[in-house]
């Protein structure tokens, strides 16, 4: 089967909320990488798995995680894939190859706000995290807009069900 839905974006846009709801709405299986991810890694939490096994092989276990799901399932499905999914070609070649790239865009002012309200995350430059956030942004942002099938501008509703709604209603005709 090859008209799976991918969700794509930048940390906090809503990949895995709207994904899980948007599959809801139309019926349809749900999955998060990060979640197949860890059932086939002994570890506790991705982060612990980076930290330990490095970018290269959480990379690698994202296309395998992938590769077994799409392997097993045998009804159409929406994925939400990780933050830093467009730094990996293999797994967006796998991506590409079996259904359509949705990338969810969130104005940077207001992902930096949902990201900073828990502290400020590892990947961010503690001395100027606006800065290096910034940065983070504009080349994660270029790549999605470039690769992706879809793209959505997500309004910031208060509400994330009024979102779902409106991310359903957006590719209704589309998808």
């Amino acid at each position: 089967m090859s008209d799976h839905l991918f969700f794509c974006g930048i940390k906090h846009s809503g990949k895995s909320t709207l994904g899980h709801l948007f599959a809801q709405a139309r019926g349809l299986v749900w999955a998060d990488l990060d979640e197949l991810v860890l059932q086939q890694v002994p570890y506790p939490s991705i982060r612990s798995f980076y930290r330990e096994r490095g970018k290269d092989a959480f990379m690698q276990e994202e296309v395998k995680a992938l590769t077994s799901f799409l392997r097993n399932t045998d009804r159409r499905a929406v994925v939400s894939l990780g933050g830093g999914a467009a730094d990996n070609q293999n797994l967006i070649d796998l991506v590409k190859a079996n259904g359509k790239l949705i990338y969810l865009v969130v104005p940077e002012e207001i992902l930096f706000q949902r990201i900073m309200s828990g502290g400020i995350p590892p990947f961010l430059d503690a001395h100027d995290p606006k800065a290096s956030f910034s940065t983070l942004y504009a080349k994660r942002h270029e790549r999605y807009g470039n690769i992706c099938d879809f793209m959505v501008e997500l309004p910031n509703y208060p509400d994330l069900h009024d979102t779902a709604r409106f991310l359903v209603e957006t590719l209704q005709s589309e998808v």
